[in-house]
């Protein structure tokens, strides 16, 4: 189990939300781990549409703030990168990664990062089960794989962790911490 400050939230019933979330995805992880190796298989998608959900979740927060909290401010972020999310309209997970990208938010601007996180975006978006896009194999059992269930974790931890190190508020949050269900990927990352 790895714990996560949620000292960067600045919508509170968002961020019980997400912690409600995060309890639906214990509840799966449970029933993942009791289950047979077809059971697992059919969890896969569900988890990894909620991992990828909560990240949208705290993307979506993270940009509200910039815009709607302009006496708080948000610490770490520089005038001009306030000013490019003040004058735009970024309100859904394209956006918000596209954004998160050009500003390098999540310090992995020479790494694959934000190509996963796009590329979860599009998983997520099998949830629809018709394909029309035709985004990864025909398969759903094949798309939401175990190592794409793993990719989801991965990046909803950095999300949450960068989140609590780099643009936490200066109050003291009213949100419960965030709480994972599986063991620390980056155990090796110090948080406040």
């Amino acid at each position: 189990m790895v714990t996560i400050n949620s000292n960067f939230i600045g919508n509170f019933k968002l961020g019980d939300n997400i912690c409600f979330n995060l309890a639906v995805l214990k509840t799966l992880y449970d029933c993942r781990a009791a289950g047979n190796a077809q059971q697992r298989l059919h969890l896969q998608k569900p988890i990894i549409v909620l991992n990828t959900s909560i990240i949208e979740a705290v993307l979506c927060d993270f940009h509200d703030r910039v815009r709607t909290f302009t006496r708080e401010g948000v610490a770490n972020l520089a005038a001009d990168v306030v000013a490019y999310i003040q004058g735009k309209q970024i309100d859904e997970l394209e956006k918000y990664i596209a954004s998160a990208r050009k500003h390098d938010f999540f310090d992995q601007r020479d790494s694959a990062f934000y190509d996963s996180l796009d590329e979860l975006r599009k998983l997520r978006n099998r949830v629809h089960i018709q394909n029309k896009k035709g985004h990864f194999e025909p398969d759903d059992q094949v798309a939401f794989n175990a190592a794409r269930l793993v990719l989801s974790e991965r990046a909803l931890e950095v999300v949450l962790r960068t989140m609590a190190r780099k643009f936490p508020r200066p109050q003291h949050n009213f949100v419960q911490p965030f709480e994972l269900p599986w063991n620390a990927h980056f155990p090796q990352i110090i948080l406040p």
